[in-house]
């Protein structure tokens, strides 16, 4: 189940993609408003949300086969979404190199399972009351195996736990195991939260889990257009990708110039985000009012119709009748 964000109706923006799994609703629902509104508040991108139903949860989410019926299908599980689920969304997806990878009770003990068994698949971790007393912390002993020989990675990883009392010493044997390890392989966050169950924590554990994944993605508060800018790049060398400063907050940012009659610094900024987003009928009509508070009044006047022109072709008509309206009053002689 596939769910694009809005933003995928510019059809040259890209986005990472978060694979979750148990997939079904209302999961499916509840993690894609988490993505929703998390990007709505700046906290992290936008993103593609994958949700993958199992059909044999104790089949597929089982990284070892024990006394339990049809477990031990994990690997083979892992092998599908390299070979198969994650070829075809990024074929079919514009998507960017970058992968988090959500689970939760057996899924969360899968997401550790492709931490090390497969860590090149994901980029990222978030696993809510992961099973990791799975046969005897199976997973814990390979972990400990792979720390050996990975130790830079560096990866976020979150993990969270409710009032599951079967759940600690699986638990706590990972933290500890990584406490000693120094943790070089994964750039890791714990947490219990005594007053969730088994059931409510997934959402907690999503939400955290994500903002773990994401620390450090706010802009700052205050700052110049180089600060924002020099800001974006440092993400782009942490994510691996080009990551772009938003384009509503360039504009806010060529605003509060505008406002305080600083048209030079103003026009610098509304021409920088013409550039990083020329599909945005947006941005020429703020670049135009900038303009035209400057006295360019013919520049101006250009950009509103590319505005509103653009509008009309991505079927905005009400936004391109406003746009119409400021280049028809600049069309009309004093």
């Amino acid at each position: 189940m596939v769910r694009v964000p809005a933003g995928y109706r510019d059809p040259t923006a890209k986005f990472p993609v978060l694979y979750m799994l148990d997939g079904h609703e209302p999961a499916l629902t509840m993690m894609a408003g988490i993505l929703g509104h998390q990007a709505f508040a700046g906290r992290s991108p936008e993103m593609i949300l994958v949700g993958i139903q199992n059909t044999n949860r104790t089949r597929d989410l089982t990284p070892s086969k024990t006394d339990r019926a049809g477990s031990g299908g994990g690997d083979k599980f892992l092998e599908f979404l390299s070979m198969e689920v994650i070829p075809m969304i990024e074929k079919s997806y514009r998507t960017h190199p970058y992968r988090v990878f959500a689970g939760h009770s057996l899924g969360g003990l899968t997401v550790f399972h492709a931490a090390t068994s497969k860590p090149d698949l994901f980029n990222a971790y978030i696993a809510a009351s992961p099973v990791l007393h799975w046969d005897k912390g199976f997973v814990v002993k390979r972990t400990e195996e792979f720390l050996k020989t990975n130790s830079k990675q560096k990866k976020p990883l979150f993990l969270a736990l409710g009032a599951e009392p079967d759940y600690v010493q699986g638990f706590n044997s990972m933290k500890d195991l990584l406490k000693k390890s120094g943790s070089g392989a994964f750039d890791y966050e714990m947490h219990v939260w005594n007053d969730e169950d088994h059931g409510s924590i997934v959402l907690r554990a999503y939400l955290f889990g994500l903002r773990k994944v994401y620390s450090g993605w706010p802009p700052p508060a205050e700052g110049t257009v180089g600060d924002i800018e020099s800001h974006y790049k440092d993400l782009s060398r942490k994510y691996g990708y080009d990551i772009l400063p938003p384009e509503t907050l360039m504009n806010q940012v060529g605003y509060t110039l505008l406002r305080q009659n600083n048209f030079a610094d103003a026009l610098r900024v509304f021409k920088r985000n013409v550039e990083l987003y020329p599909n945005s009928a947006n941005v020429y009509d703020s670049l135009a009012e900038a303009l035209e508070k400057n006295g360019s009044r013919d520049q101006a006047k250009k950009n509103y119709e590319k505005a509103f022109r653009l509008a009309e072709q991505q079927g905005n008509t009400e936004l391109a009748k406003i746009f119409k309206a400021s280049f028809d009053r600049l069309s009309t002689p004093d």
